[in-house]
């Protein structure tokens, strides 16, 4: 029996600077929401954007640290 539900919702975490997560919270105090929908957000929209773009995800790879 296989207990992984892909419905439910996941949580996904990440280590950050107290600087990035400053940086997070007045963000999300600008845009007022929650950080989980702003991260949802600026995820999907990188996706969105990036996904069939062989270029583009090149250009990213590079420029991550």
């Amino acid at each position: 029996m296989d207990s992984f539900n892909a419905d439910r919702n996941m949580v996904v975490g990440f280590r950050a600077t107290r600087d990035f997560t400053r940086q997070l919270d007045q963000l999300c105090q600008r845009l007022g929401h929650r950080r989980s929908a702003v991260v949802r957000y600026a995820l999907n929209q990188f996706m969105r954007s990036n996904w069939n773009n062989p270029e583009q995800f090149n250009k990213v790879r590079h420029e991550m640290y």
